[in-house]
């Protein structure tokens, strides 16, 4: 009986149906591009989606025996047409007519193949074709009224972006004008970006990023909540187990088959895990993470303003990863409710561990409105810094329907002694709801393996951290000014005490 194609044995599985070049001349007949399929030669595929870069990239590692770079040949301007998922689950379609294909870009770390002679390995990189629009673009044009606007007429103009994929953009309430001083379209785009203001949430700055479904335009607060109303529903879910090997199908097409459970148990299990930047508080003051002060000044009112940024008093404000049944919590910011040494007050309200000076010129656009840094700069720091640390990283089998800006969940462990045939406790504060900031798809054909490495953040807890109004400074010596002058003349009358006597063990 033929194997299905939307037939899953075991975690890991993979459907490639198609991974193809399209080259830039013309095949014999004439009336179609030439195109080569390089399933055959291919010995890995990568590709990665991150709500912090412009486009989707990825690279394919080729075993080539007919140097099919040279004769084909690879120049920069061949698409790629690539499609492939977890069977039976949506994936990653880059093929025309259904999807956008890529564009190769370049070719990397060329070498001989040490195991055949007339043989060689090589990388070819590829990426979205708005990457190359956009480093060939550039926008010179002033916008009024709705940011999101803006944004759509630089993504689809044909003189910049010149992108027909969907925008998944979020509504702004800013009714402005502004000015792009001849910037690369993205540029533009995260210039704008900067400025907007949600339409549902207070959240300040948003994020231009592809993933395999489109461009997304949008705040931080919209991928963690549902119309301002509700926290996000998480996609998949994710824990620590040891993975079986079995003789099981998950079969979308004829049914569930013998061992489907354990299938698709293993599909939500992790390879391994880690934290990276788990805590630096330091890091976090330098950014103006916690607390910050803008100050701007109105050349036309000769005004000089001073406004300072709590984060804990702002925290309820918004949404975050985690939540309170739905709704929005107070009480589970990653910074703990506690008063710092002996200054009676939390770190939040040290207001100048970033100060930053901006100009609001009210009336720079006539009656449109003006843009205030304090709606915007002061949280959007805050937000963007605590978004890069406290990073997850978790390698699974491979699972195609998860993408960058993603809500996931990761039971992780507490990591203590427990009893005989006892079930691990969740972690108290780590255990839950996690954002996607990253994702790499990887398909070892050499293995039959496809995993993903998943990259996501957490920026609250899962229960909140035990608060303390006290204040504890330790008990230390009281100040004592040293003048260390007065030092050098008690080591100058040892000294001269041993000339008088003669050199000595350990003398100079």
């Amino acid at each position: 009986m033929p194997e299905k194609p939307n037939s899953i044995f075991q975690a890991g599985d993979y459907k490639l149906s198609n991974c193809e070049i399209i080259s830039y001349r013309l095949a014999k007949s004439g009336t179609e591009p030439f195109r080569m399929d390089i399933k055959p030669i291919l010995a890995s595929i990568e590709l990665e989606e991150s709500i912090f870069h412009n486009s989707i990239i990825g690279k394919l590692q080729v075993n080539d025996a007919q140097d099919i770079r040279t004769i084909l040949p690879i120049t920069g301007l061949e698409r790629l047409q690539l499609k492939f998922s977890t069977p039976g689950l949506p994936g990653i379609n880059a093929v025309a007519n259904e999807g956008h294909p890529f564009y190769i870009y370049a070719i990397d770390t060329v070498r001989q193949n040490q195991n055949a002679d007339r043989a060689q390995l090589y990388d070819i990189l590829f990426c979205s074709k708005e990457a190359y629009y956009n480093d060939m673009r550039k926008v010179s044009k002033a916008y009024t009224g709705k940011l999101e606007d803006a944004v759509e007429d630089i993504y689809t103009n044909r003189k910049y972006l010149n992108s027909s994929k969907p925008l998944f953009y979020e509504p702004t309430r800013t009714n402005t004008k502004i000015v792009i001083p001849n910037l690369k379209p993205i540029d533009a785009i995260r210039m704008i970006g900067d400025s907007c203001v949600s339409g549902l949430y207070q959240n300040a700055g948003y994020l231009f990023y592809e993933n395999a479904v489109g461009y997304h335009f949008r705040s931080y607060e919209s991928l963690l909540a549902v119309g301002g109303a509700t926290a996000r529903p998480a996609k998949w879910k994710y824990q620590p187990q040891i993975q079986n090997i079995r003789a099981g199908r998950l079969d979308p097409e004829g049914g569930p088959g013998p061992g489907t459970k354990d299938v698709i148990k293993d599909l939500h299990s992790v390879h391994s895990w880690k934290f990276e930047k788990s805590v630096d508080i330091l890091q976090n003051f330098k950014a103006g993470a916690y607390s910050n002060r803008m100050i701007q000044y109105d050349p036309f009112y000769k005004i000089i303003a001073t406004n300072d940024y709590d984060y804990a008093a702002d925290f309820y404000n918004h949404f975050h990863t985690e939540h309170s049944d739905g709704y929005k919590t107070a009480v589970k910011t990653p910074l703990p409710n506690a008063k710092f040494d002996n200054t009676n007050r939390p770190v939040s309200q040290e207001s100048l561990q970033k100060v930053m000076l901006k100009s609001n010129t009210s009336k720079v656009h006539d009656k449109k409105e003006f843009i205030s840094h304090y709606a915007t700069t002061q949280k959007r720091v805050s937000q963007h810094q605590l978004m890069t640390k406290n990073i997850l990283s978790i390698t699974a089998p491979g699972n195609s329907v998860i993408h960058a800006g993603d809500i996931i969940t990761f039971d992780m462990p507490l990591y203590r002694p427990i009893g005989d045939n006892l079930r691990p406790e969740s972690n108290p504060h780590y255990a839950g709801r996690y954002l996607v900031i990253a994702i790499q798809h990887t398909i070892s054909m050499e293995q039959g393996k496809y995993e993903i490495l998943i990259k996501a953040v957490k920026d609250s807890v899962r229960h909140p951290f035990m608060a303390e109004k006290n204040s504890f400074p330790l008990v230390s010596p009281g100040y004592k000014g040293i003048n260390v002058y007065d030092s050098d003349k008690a080591i100058l009358s040892r000294l001269a005490f041993k000339d008088k006597k003669g050199p000595g063990l350990g003398d100079r």
